[in-house]
Order: C-alpha cells, then structure tokens, then sequence
C-alpha cells in the first residue's frame, strides 16, 4: 500500500510539474529575446544562430524556472488531489498527511540535484558560448548598422552618420562621430574617411580614422577645446554594442564553483566573489524548499479556490525572489554578511514548510486560507448569479 501510494503521488506531480517547467521556461526564454532585439534585429541572425542563442542561454535560465516549477508544481498537483476529494478519502482510511512527504521530497530531491548539476557543470561552459556567439552577431550586425544618410544611435551614448558607406571594405566617407560616453564632456569628430578594423581581440573594433577634428565641450559650457588629427583610432567594445556593461561582474559568473572559492580564499573579504559562489548553492536549493511549501498551500485549496492557490504560490516565489534580491543588495553594500544574504529566504522557506506541515498532520484550521476561500467562493456564486440573470 505504501509503495502503490508512494508511485501514485510521484506521478500526480510529476505531470504539473514538468507543465510548469516549459511554461515558465517559455516566459523566461520569450523575455531574454526581448532583450537581444537590439542585437537580433542588428545584425544578420539566421533561424540556426536564433536556436544556438535559445540553447546557450537555457541553462541559465533553468537556474530560475527550476525552483518555480517545483513549487506551482507540487502545488497544482495537490490542489487536484483536494479537489477530487482524494486526499479526504486517504485520510478516511487512516493516511496521514505525513505520510505524503517520502514522495514529496523524493521527487523534489530529483529536480534539486539537476539544478545543482546544472549550475555547476553546464552554466559556465554554456555561458561563455553564449558571450562569444552574442558578440560573434554583433561584429556580424555592424555592416547593416552602417547606413548611408542616417544618425545611427543603436550603440548607448554613441551617434554615427556617414555620408558615403563601402561595406565590403567596411569603409565610410564624411563621418561624424558624438561621442557622450565620458561624463560631463560631449566630444564631437568630424573627418574625411574611416575604416573599420577587428581587434584579435575579439571583445574589440577600431575605427581608423583620417583626417579630421575633434572638438571636446563640457557640459556647462564653459570649456571648450578644438584639435585637428590626420589620424586617430576610436576603439569600441563589443559590449557597448549589445547593451552589456558587466565588466568584472561577467567574469564571476563564468567561474566555476572551485575557481569562486579559490579567490574567496585569496582575496579575504571579496563580498562580490562571496555572494556569487554563496547564490549558486542557495537557489538550486529553493527547488526543496519552495517545493515543500507547495503541498500543503494546494492541499489547502479546493476546486474553486485553484486560482487563489495559485496567485498565492506566485506571491511565493515572488517574495523569495525579492528578499534574494534585497540581501545580495545589502551584501554588496557591506549591510550583511554573504551567507545571511543568500541564504536568508531558503531559511524563511524551512520556517514556513515545517508550519505548514505540522498544521496539515495536526489537521488544525487555517483561518487566513479559509478566508481566502469564502471570498472565491462568494466571487464565484456571485458571478454565476449574474450570467443567470443576463440569461
């Protein structure tokens, strides 16, 4: 009996489960497009270089849609299983509701060790690839950004306009340049001739230059200053490009975890370094915890309280997700130490899930859920009520 209620609850939430995993990846992956539109739209992207970005960036974004599956997961399932009056028949037969948590924590244990797999082995290799094919499509993109006639502001506090455009030889004629990327000061280039040059580095280009002026004006007027050059060189970074100015903050999150803690170790007191390598372990862990959370919340909720059961489990994950947030923010100021940071919703989690279960074996009343029912419960008839009367 154990084993056959053990194999029946793996399965009801392994189907919710994996639902809530392709819809959030879905949204995730929908809105990480959004944000590569400047590069997308750019550059000449074919349908394989769009898949190649969607599969590089996936793992990263599994980090985030992991934890979130596994709580509307295991909550939906539970939800059902109220809703069809099953868990009152378990209970009528002398099955506790403690007796659920084996296939609870058997399936959440499943979906954590991917994540921790995950965020170990498969981010930093996978994120780096991404970085060199996002900028592989920016160096591709910046012919099409050559327009002949036009002030081109596609690259942040940079505008271009070039009079005549060769983009075989990735030559212009009449180009001028403002350049606002140095506070309080607008510099202004204006030339005969420009050629553009690919750094061996390949996070660099070099506009070469001939000919020309530059004139530099500060920002109250006051100060001004002319000079003429037969040559200058304009190096940009292929991050201005794609809107990307994490510099340093890249770099730690291409580490792997060992080569994280190697530099904690080194450099004493690197609050930056910290919050990473302390982050990575902290959110595959919400998988189980946030998980655990989520079969008490549906048990809790009927048929017609599903939506509330659900916008309850969002309200969740949100309130996770910011005070991860706000605690990498006061770590990062020094406000707190880096593991009280990270690891301060996970513990709020384990408060919440040993409450919720300990009420659902004690079989003692929710008075705010109960609440939340009778007011979706009101909504509903009142709504029925109205249908009947335009009918």
């Amino acid at each position: 009996m154990k084993m056959t209620l053990y194999r029946y609850l793996i399965k009801e939430q392994m189907v919710p489960l994996g639902v809530c995993l392709m819809g959030v990846s879905l949204v995730l992956i929908t809105g990480r497009l959004f944000q590569l539109l400047k590069v997308l739209f750019t550059s000449s992207f074919t349908l394989g270089d769009l898949m190649a970005l969607v599969a590089l960036a996936m793992p990263k974004l599994m980090l985030f849609a992991l934890p979130m599956a596994s709580l509307l997961g295991v909550l939906l399932a539970f939800v059902r299983l109220n809703s069809d009056n099953e868990l009152i028949a378990l209970r009528a037969a002398g099955i506790g509701f403690h007796q659920f948590f084996p296939a609870v924590v058997s399936l959440l244990l499943g979906v954590t060790l991917i994540s921790f797999v995950n965020m170990i082995f498969v981010i930093p290799p996978t994120g780096k690839a991404f970085e060199v094919k996002l900028r592989s499509m920016a160096r591709s993109g910046l012919p099409v950004l050559m327009k002949e006639g036009t002030f081109i502001t596609a690259i942040p506090k940079l505008t271009f306009f070039f009079q005549s455009v060769n983009p075989t030889e990735l030559s212009v004629r009449g180009i001028f340049v403002q350049d606002r990327r140095e506070e309080k000061v607008r510099l202004a280039i204006v030339a005969e001739s420009a050629r553009i040059v690919y750094q061996r580095d390949s996070n660099h280009l070099t506009f070469k230059i001939a000919n020309g002026s530059i004139t530099r004006v500060a920002d109250d007027m006051k100060n001004a200053q002319a000079v003429s050059f037969k040559a200058y060189d304009l190096s940009l970074s292929l991050d201005e490009l794609i809107g990307s100015a994490r510099g340093s903050k890249m770099n730690k999150r291409e580490m792997t975890l060992r080569e994280l803690y190697r530099v904690i170790v080194e450099k004493t007191g690197d609050v930056g370094h910290a919050l990473e390598f302390h982050q990575r372990l902290a959110f595959p862990s919400g998988c189980l915890l946030l998980g655990l959370i989520g079969a008490p919340l549906g048990a809790v909720f009927r048929q017609r309280g599903r939506i509330a059961g659900i916008t309850i489990g969002l309200v969740v994950f949100l309130a996770y997700y910011v005070i991860l947030s706000a605690g990498k923010g006061l770590g990062e100021n020094h406000l707190v130490h880096p593991f009280l940071a990270c690891w301060a919703p996970n513990l709020l989690c384990i408060a919440a899930s040993f409450y919720l279960w300990r009420k659902m074996r004690l079989e003692t009343p929710f008075k705010t859920f109960q609440l939340l029912q009778e007011w979706a419960s009101s909504w509903y008839r009142l709504r029925r009520a109205r249908k009947g009367k335009k009918t």
